[in-house]
């Protein structure tokens, strides 16, 4: 059977049914125990409790003079009462001793109150040393940071899928959390495939191209928090073809293959895959594959880089975030369509536009191009996302753009 009447037997689908099949199959993200100084910007596996109370003691909130707020009661500017000082407390000391009836302690902020007292004169209220003049009464527990008032020892503090963000990891060493089980991003594979690929450097040899999905892919996977692992380039030959995607499946939890995924005489991805699909019903993009193997999920995504760009985007970058236990997030901005633009029908359609501002809005104008043409995408400030069912839209139509830029 030729290759034209394989590829006709291969099963296509839409993205959205693309999406729930790699779903379906790669549905277990990988979690791990990390220490909270190194989960920033990881996403929480679980609720997490705080292990003690904080603060974990009753502390000053000011400096002044710590006292017992009844001895205070009749001072004024004119009547000040006279406590007897007892000593210092600084910051990070245990404090010693107890503030009985007409004594004080003075205290420095953040410094553990001493036992017996229960507030503190600010010491821009008081004069002297020994003997301490109060010119203002207090009440019983101001100017006092009490024990657990911020976070109580079993409170919950954190909720699953949280972001570990600075002030987030702030919040768990207050609370006395060392360590937190998160969600672990994979750590993908890019192998690119041709002959007439050369690595980025030196010398470019006639009728060879530069590797541009490598990096391109690299640089957008490490964009999603993941770890990119470039495999190189895998030349048209079966046996080396196998042989990279076994290395990459040794060492990685995803694998993404460029090239080699059409019909054509020296596509050799589709036969070296158990595939669950091969085919998705969008311009660009139709020769996209996927593959479980080893229980691990390979994307097989077009060679034309521009083809990789929005497969990658609409199909890949939202798995990796979801085992990632984050969710896609695309800004949009509303815009009238420019000039009239006709879609085939049955196939949905990413067409790059650049935005311009025009008549108090935002005008949206379609830069047609070859599935090859990625040097273009330097004008585009994001694209159309059209439905399989819509074959035309007419200018002066308001569309959704989709913005490249985060």
């Amino acid at each position: 059977m030729s290759n034209f009447h394989k590829f006709l037997m291969f099963r296509v689908v839409t993205l959205q049914r693309a999406r729930e099949e790699v779903e379906r199959m790669w549905k277990t993200p990988k979690v791990g125990l990390v220490g909270i100084g190194e989960g920033l910007g990881k996403i929480l596996a679980e609720e997490v409790r705080a292990r003690v109370d904080f603060p974990p003691f009753d502390r000053a909130a000011m400096d002044g003079y710590a006292v017992r707020a009844q001895d205070t009661f009749e001072a004024d500017e004119e009547n000040p009462v006279i406590l007897r000082a007892l000593g210092l407390v600084r910051v990070g000391e245990n404090p010693r001793g107890t503030v009985r009836e007409r004594t004080c302690v003075r205290v420095e902020t953040g410094a553990p109150m001493p036992k017996g007292s229960n507030a503190v004169v600010p010491v821009e209220f008081s004069r002297g040393a020994k003997y301490v003049e109060i010119y203002r009464s207090v009440a019983v527990g101001e100017n006092v940071i009490r024990k657990g008032s911020r976070v109580k020892k079993g409170e919950k503090i954190a909720e699953k899928n949280q972001e570990l963000t600075p002030q987030m990891i702030g919040v768990l060493a207050a609370g006395g959390v060392t360590k937190a089980r998160v969600f672990l991003p994979p750590k993908v594979g890019i192998l690119s495939t041709g002959g007439e690929l050369v690595p980025l450097g030196g010398n470019l040899p006639e009728g060879k191209v530069f590797d541009i999905n490598g990096p391109m892919l690299s640089c957008a996977v490490r964009e999603l928090g993941c770890q990119a692992v470039f495999l190189g380039i895998a030349p048209d030959e079966p046996r080396a073809l196998r042989r990279k995607i076994e290395e990459g499946l040794r060492a990685c939890d995803a694998l993404i293959v460029t090239g080699g995924t059409s019909a054509g005489i020296g596509d050799l991805l589709p036969s070296s895959l158990p595939l669950v699909f091969h085919g998705l019903a969008t311009k660009p993009g139709k020769p996209t594959l996927f593959s479980m193997l080893r229980g691990k999920p390979v994307f097989g995504l077009p060679g034309n880089p521009l083809s990789a760009f929005f497969v990658f985007r609409e199909l890949v970058a939202p798995n990796l975030l979801r085992v990632s236990g984050r969710q896609m997030e695309q800004r949009t901005v509303q815009a009238r369509l420019s000039v009239d633009l006709t879609s085939e029908r049955g196939r949905q359609e990413f067409v790059p536009v650049r935005l311009r501002e025009e008549g108090g809005g935002l005008k949206a104008e379609p830069l047609r191009m070859g599935s090859d043409a990625i040097t273009l995408l330097r004008l585009a400030d994001g694209y159309l996302d059209i439905p399989l069912e819509v074959e035309r839209i007419r200018a002066g139509e308001k569309v959704v753009v989709k913005l490249l830029a985060r």
